[in-house]
């Protein structure tokens, strides 16, 4: 049978998510730690404001080898900034690593909208204009870690990240992101 928009609706079988997560400010690019200066977490330039999140997602289907997972999710900014984010975005997740008998591993990455009550000044700098946009594209890769015997629930590491895609969006090049852990269970 054909995945319709009302399959979001249904009662969950296992396909339904909810996740909570947080974590701290990333200085650092995104284009720098995941593609010209690739580095471990760990070493990136954090500072001093905080995220937590929440999201639900669904499994509705696949394309190639990527399971297709909208998700829309709210969270709070706080410390240096101070705002609310808003998005929706569909994920693409891969699964089927050959050591996912020892730790069950997911990859993934969404495309999505991003809308943040206010423009902060950490954004404002980061913009070309320099007044920035409170409506972003949020892209968040993600990994995911389970034990073989428990894989609905996920120790989740997400790069939280809104920008204007290079001027595609917003004329923000960069935006507000965060380096998070987190929880994610299935149902």
């Amino acid at each position: 049978q054909a995945w319709s928009p009302a399959d979001l609706f249904a009662p969950c079988g296992g396909d339904c998510a909810v996740a909570l997560y947080g974590g701290d400010y990333v200085e650092n690019s995104m284009g720098e730690v995941l593609v010209t200066d690739p580095e471990l977490p760990f070493t990136w330039d954090y500072q001093e404001d905080h995220f937590i999140g929440t999201a639900i997602s669904r499994d509705v289907g696949q394309l190639w080898r990527f399971r297709l997972e909208p998700e829309v999710g709210i969270g709070q900014r706080f410390g240096q900034q101070s705002a609310t984010e808003v998005w929706g975005a569909l994920f693409f997740r891969y699964r089927g690593f050959p050591w996912d008998d020892v730790v069950t591993t997911t990859i993934a990455f969404s495309t999505g909208l991003n809308w943040a009550s206010e423009v902060t000044a950490i954004e404002q700098e980061r913009a070309k204009d320099g007044e920035g946009s409170q409506v972003m594209h949020f892209f968040s890769p993600e990994v995911t870690l389970a034990l073989p015997q428990a894989p609905d629930v996920e120790l989740m590491f997400r790069f939280h990240h809104r920008s204007g895609v290079f001027g595609i969006v917003s004329d923000a090049f960069g935006g507000a992101q965060y380096g998070t852990v987190g929880l994610r269970v299935r149902f």
